[in-house]
């Protein structure tokens, strides 16, 4: 794989996490009755992590060839479980409100955030900006 793939990778991995660890976001655009983008909803948040990002297998390609390393990993690697394990209420995946008011998706929200700070101490200043930035969604509503 060549650098450009990593870079690419590392970018949208990060602008991932940013999103599932903003619950301010969440509610801004799940919850925008005016929202036709179908990416500002849990479902395409989730899916954009796992599915998107290659990652269901709980990092082994990444790691192999280095794309993240071990100590990134460590850091995020409860967070991930804990995603990866999470089950909306009553199964709706589509019912944002039900979502974003149980205190499951609360807590793992709030451990992302704690997680997202600790790994913004060890990555690159580029790449600390996309990891932290604040997200105007509404810029990207008409796609």
């Amino acid at each position: 794989m060549n650098e450009n793939q990593k870079k690419r990778w590392r970018e949208r991995w990060l602008a991932c996490i940013n999103e599932l660890t903003s619950f301010e976001l969440q509610q801004r655009s799940w919850l925008d009755k005016t929202n036709t983008n179908l990416h500002w909803s849990f479902v395409e948040f989730m899916c954009s992590y796992f599915d998107d990002l290659v990652i269901d297998n709980r990092y082994k390609y990444q790691l192999q060839h280095k794309w993240i390393t071990k100590t990134e990993f460590s850091i995020i690697e409860k967070w991930h479980d804990q995603l990866d394990k999470y089950d909306t209420p009553n199964n709706d995946d589509y019912n944002a409100a039900e979502i974003l008011k149980d205190t499951k998706w609360q807590s793992i929200v709030e451990n992302g955030y704690h997680m997202k700070i600790e790994l913004s101490k060890i990555i690159s200043a580029s790449e600390r900006q996309i990891l932290m930035e604040k997200v105007d969604y509404s810029k990207f509503l008409s796609s």
